[in-house]
C-alpha cells in the first residue's frame, strides 16, 4: 500500500519544533533573571524534560511501532474521518484514526491495577523504588496496591517511562499514554511534540501541514485539536505548558490558558531562566540546514499564540466536556471533574 509506504519513510525523519517562548499573561517569578551563576533548578528540570522525546529517535524503535501498531485498521479510520473533515489533511484524519485505535484498541487506563490473584480491585499503599528487573525496563517508580479481597497480597504497578517499554505493556496513565502515543505519531510520519504540564498532565502536538500549525492532540481524551479542553472542560488551571521534540523546547502555555481566572501562578523560576533553558535545548537540537525554514515558523506560531490574548476566543463544544480518564475518585482528587472546578 502506497500511503503505508510513505508513511515509513517519514517515521525516519526527526521531529521538529519551535523557538524560546515569551511570557504569557500571569506574572512570572519576581526577582533576577538568575543569569549568573549555575544554572537553577528550574533551569535542570527543563533540560531534563527535554530528553523524554529524544529516546523516539532510537535506532530501530519508530520501526518497531509500525510493525506493533494495526495500520490498516488505523487508516480505515482514517478514510473514515477525511470523508468526516474534509478541512482536515489526510495525516491529520490518520492521526485521528490513531487516537481512535489507541484509545479504543490499544492502550488500557490503570488508576489502580486489578489483583492479578483473584481479581478484585485494589488500593494504593504506597511507593517504592524499582526492582532490579522493573529499573532495566526504564521504571522511574513503582506503586504498591494492596488487594481488596486477599489483603496480604500486594500488587505492583511499575511506571514506566521507556517509550519501547510502553509499546508491550499498552498501561498506564497520563504520562504513559502521551509517551506512547507521542511516539506513535511520530513513527506514523507526523511531526510531534510531548507536552508536559507543571499541575501532573502530559499530552500531544501534531503539526499539521494542511492548518499550518501545531494541533493538540491528548490520546486519554481521544480529543483533537481541542486546547481548551483543560481550562474550559476540566475546570483544571495550569501554570506552565511546555512543549519538547527533537528539534526544540517551546512555551506553549497561552494555547492552553487563555484567561486570569484559568491561570496559576508561575513560581518555578524566572521567565530568564525558562527562556535561557528552552533557548539552550533549541540550540541543541536544531541543524543548520533547517533554522531558517524553522524560524518562519516560530514567527508564525508567537502570532498565533499573541492572537489568543489579544480578547475572547470562542470554545468548541467539545472543548467543554468534563475529563473521560479515570475513576471519579481520583478526578475530584486532582479537581478536574469539570465546570464545577473551575468555579471555585
Amino acid at each position: 500500500m502506497r500511503l503505508m509506504e510513505r508513511t515509513r519513510n517519514r517515521s525516519q525523519q526527526a521531529a521538529t519544533d519551535t523557538t524560546p517562548a515569551t511570557p504569557i499573561l500571569m506574572s512570572a517569578a519576581q526577582g533576577s533573571d538568575a543569569d549568573s551563576g549555575q544554572p537553577g533548578p528550574f533551569y535542570q528540570q527543563v533540560i531534563a524534560l527535554s530528553l523524554t522525546p529524544q529516546r523516539y529517535q532510537r535506532p530501530g524503535l519508530q520501526e518497531k511501532v509500525l510493525e506493533t501498531l494495526d495500520l490498516g485498521k488505523i487508516y480505515i479510520y482514517a478514510d473514515e474521518f477525511t470523508t468526516e473533515n474534509p478541512d482536515l489533511g489526510h495525516q491529520d484524519c490518520v492521526i485521528k484514526g490513531l487516537l481512535k485505535f489507541f484509545k479504543t484498541e490499544f492502550f488500557t487506563w490503570v488508576t489502580s491495577p486489578t489483583c492479578s490473584q483473584c481479581g478484585s480491585e485494589t488500593t494504593m499503599s504506597g511507593v517504592e523504588a524499582p526492582n532490579p528487573g522493573e529499573l532495566r525496563k526504564g521504571a522511574s517508580r513503582t506503586e504498591v496496591h494492596r488487594c481488596k479481597e486477599l489483603p496480604l497480597h500486594l500488587e505492583r504497578f511499575p511506571r514506566y517511562n521507556d517509550p519501547e517499554t510502553l509499546l508491550e505493556t499498552r498501561r498506564g496513565r497520563c504520562g504513559e499514554w502521551a509517551n506512547c502515543f507521542s511516539l506513535c505519531c511520530l513513527a506514523l510520519g507526523s511531526r510531534t511534540r510531548w507536552v508536559w504540564n507543571a499541575e501532573d498532565h502530559v499530552w500531544t502536538e501534531v503539526y499539521s501541514e494542511r492548518l499550518k500549525r501545531w494541533v493538540h492532540c491528548d490520546s486519554c481524551e481521544q480529543a483533537f485539536d481541542q486546547p481548551q479542553i483543560y481550562a474550559v472542560g476540566w475546570g483544571k488551571k495550569m501554570s506552565y505548558c511546555l512543549a519538547f521534540s527533537s528539534e526544540g523546547a517551546k512555551d506553549v502555555t497561552r494555547r492552553y490558558v487563555r484567561k486570569e481566572e484559568q491561570a496559576l501562578s508561575r513560581t518555578r523560576g524566572t521567565e530568564g531562566e525558562l527562556q535561557r533553558a528552552i533557548g539552550d535545548v533549541t540550540k541543541r537540537c536544531r541543524s543548520t540546514e533547517n533554522a531558517e525554514r524553522l524560524r518562519a515558523e516560530d514567527e508564525a506560531e508567537e502570532v498565533e499564540l499573541a492572537g489568543f490574548m489579544s480578547g475572547p476566543t470562542p470554545t468548541a463544544p467539545e472543548e467543554e466536556r468534563p475529563r473521560e480518564s479515570g475513576n471519579v475518585e481520583w478526578k475530584e482528587a486532582r479537581g478536574e471533574m469539570g465546570r464545577k472546578d473551575a468555579s471555585g
